[in-house]
């Protein structure tokens, strides 16, 4: 037996077999610059099948600054996109500094979201159509072509990715992540899992709640909802909140171009009186832009310019930017984890009318957005959701954003009740606060909890702190 095949065996042991003791495998670490040292390190594409074909995990570190403190070495995936790359950045996102100081930081990219140069990147040829399609959709033909371009898209995924296909999930990542915290030869894991991340993070604390010291999730996506119904509602209440906090943050602002007006109400009158832009290019222009509040005053000029008569800005400056040239093999992975059973067209059109009785204005539009990712993408391989079971796991810190609509406030709150003695931090920002946007108060917190495990008292909150 090969070498290589010595060490996913005894990695194998561990992370599915606890309590076999095994080698610890090693890993060979090479400067890549900036201070950063870079690794991979070769894994089953399916942890069920030990002994067969292998794909490949980029890790990137920063060591810890000061040996004599040093605490050990933090796992971190900070979801979508090249997650090792973000430590190469110069300037480097002021996190690094703020975690180095104690720890050894190791990224770890997600199954084929990799990098270029070392073959590790998965570019599927058929481009991912825009989610945002099904929302102009208003027929069973309409649903259908966009199934066919999804499957398409799926079938160059499935080409280019070879066997990684079928390990595809984040199931798969957990044993990923386990691998590396044997590797690095930590008793116990330390994770940070942001935005997506937090998926994997859900997966691990069940595969391997005994296993974990300290987890903080940020941006975190409910993985936990077995029925899609309930998911989509959660999704569509949120965004529906969206829409009054911005009017709740246009009657603060001067600068707000809808001053003096209610924009919920802007908005219905935009909709009941049809203009030269449909209602569906309407509402896609306005979820598109009700995600952060930095978007909010380009969103609310286009408001005014459309209430005056000229709604061109909802299809030129606040839409959704086009879908890149190639298509990105984690819309693939979320369909397998999120969606493996994709309804009907008819079966659709019933929770969509549930949907729209309980957030009108424009929450409801999220099951359109939701399913415009996944119809037409086949099941397999599938993690599904589940209610999440982690007995034994230590007090997790999850951070929730009032204003978060991607991974909607509600369904972190709901995982949050599944993770034993986890504490919220609730703050005033969108998503993926602590990694995207430095909420000061946020930070200490979680520097506080990543060191000594000191959670956030009951009931604490951090205020807003980004700028729009």
């Amino acid at each position: 037996m090969k070498r290589g095949r010595l060490l996913i065996a005894a990695l194998a042991a561990v992370t599915l077999t606890p309590g076999i003791a095994a080698a610890r495998p090693s890993l060979t670490w090479t400067d890549c610059g900036g201070g950063t040292r870079c690794a991979t390190m070769a894994v089953p594409v399916d942890w069920r099948h030990p002994d067969g074909p292998t794909t490949r995990a980029n890790l990137a570190e920063i060591p810890a600054k000061d040996p004599v403190r040093r605490l050990g070495a933090l796992i971190v995936n900070w979801g979508s996109g090249s997650s090792t790359g973000t430590t190469h950045m110069q300037p480097r996102p002021p996190v690094y500094d703020e975690l180095s100081a104690r720890f050894d930081v190791v990224v770890i990219d997600s199954r084929g979201v990799g990098q270029a140069d070392n073959h590790t990147l998965v570019q599927c040829p058929h481009q991912q159509p825009s989610p945002f399609t099904l929302l102009l959709a208003r027929t069973e033909a309409d649903w259908q072509a966009q199934a066919r371009e999804n499957a398409a898209y799926d079938a160059s995924c499935r080409a280019a990715a070879g066997s990684l296909f079928d390990g595809l999930t984040s199931w798969q990542t957990a044993h990923d992540i386990e691998a590396v915290r044997v590797a690095l030869g930590e008793p116990k894991l330390r994770y940070i899992g942001n935005s997506y991340g937090a998926t994997y993070g859900q997966a691990y604390a069940e595969l391997f709640p005994d296993r974990v010291e300290r987890m903080y999730l940020d941006g975190v996506p409910d993985h936990t909802r077995p029925r899609l119904e309930d998911w989509l509602r959660d999704r569509a209440v949120t965004q529906e909140q969206q829409l009054f906090r911005f009017r709740d943050w246009c009657r603060t602002r001067t600068t707000c171009a809808l001053q003096g007006l209610d924009p919920v109400q802007v908005w219905d009158d935009l909709l009941a009186h049809p203009t030269t832009v449909s209602p569906e290019q309407l509402e896609v222009g306005l979820l598109n832009s009700l995600l952060t509040p930095p978007t909010w005053p380009r969103l609310a000029t286009a408001m005014a310019r459309a209430r005056a008569g000229d709604p061109s800005d909802f299809v030129t400056t606040i839409a959704p930017l086009p879908p890149e040239q190639h298509g990105y093999l984690l819309g693939v992975t979320l369909c397998h984890d999120y969606v493996p059973d994709v309804p009907s067209y008819q079966q659709f059109l019933g929770i969509e009318r549930r949907l729209k009785a309980i957030a009108p204005h424009i929450g409801w539009t999220e099951g359109r957005l939701e399913l415009g990712r996944c119809v037409g993408i086949p099941g397999q391989p599938a993690y599904p959701p589940a209610p999440l079971r982690a007995k034994g796991l230590a007090p997790a810190l999850v951070a929730i954003g009032e204003l978060d609509s991607n991974a909607p406030n509600l369904g972190a709150a709901h995982v949050v009740t599944q993770l034993p003695g986890a504490a919220a931090l609730w703050h005033g920002d969108g998503h993926a606060a602590y990694f995207l946007h430095g909420n000061t108060c946020l930070n200490g917190y979680v520097i506080r909890y990543l060191t000594d495990g000191t959670l956030p008292p009951p009931g604490v909150t951090c205020p807003a702190q980004m700028t729009s």
